[in-house]
């Protein structure tokens, strides 16, 4: 009987590990990649282009499945979007999945007014000093009240924020 129980847990245990492990799998890629939206737009305060800001895409409360998209502003205030993939590259993580999105959209400066280099993390700018240029009511993941809708054909979602 005992040996009837090892063979009967191994044959339930294997597929399942077999699955989880990836066995069999082609592509390393998640699947809802496939699902990915393209999602530009424009950012402008007081009709001004903003360049330089960090726009930031957070799942509703609520909606499943859903992954943060972000996208940088150039200096037209124009973004895109990409979902943040471990192991792929920008261009294959373009754009966002369908779904309703909270926004908030910020920009840290140096004391100086200067733009905080690249290679520092938010985190280390702020121990440098750095303060966040806008708004908390647009800069603040808690605070802000912009919303976005991505739908399932390419989006645009431009936002025109006021002092």
């Amino acid at each position: 009987m005992r040996h009837f129980i090892r063979i009967s847990l191994f044959c339930f245990l294997v597929p399942i590990v077999l699955n989880l492990s990836g066995c069999g799998s082609t592509s390393a890629e998640p699947e809802f990649v496939s699902k990915l939206v393209p999602v530009t737009g424009k950012v402008t305060l007081e009709g001004e282009p903003l360049s330089g800001v960090m726009i930031n895409y957070i799942p509703a409360e609520g909606q499943p499945g859903g992954e943060i998209a972000f996208g940088l502003t150039d200096e037209t205030g124009s973004y895109t979007l990409q979902t943040q993939l471990t192991g792929q590259s920008p261009e294959d993580s373009q754009g966002a999945l369908p779904g309703n999105y909270r926004i908030y959209i910020h920009k840290l400066v140096l004391p100086d007014g200067s733009a905080v280099p690249e290679t520092l993390s938010d985190a280390e700018a702020e121990e440098k000093g750095a303060k966040q240029l806008l708004p908390a009511q647009y800069s603040s993941p808690t605070a802000s009240k912009l919303t976005a809708v991505v739908g399932s054909e390419p989006t645009t979602n431009d936002f025109t924020l006021k002092k």
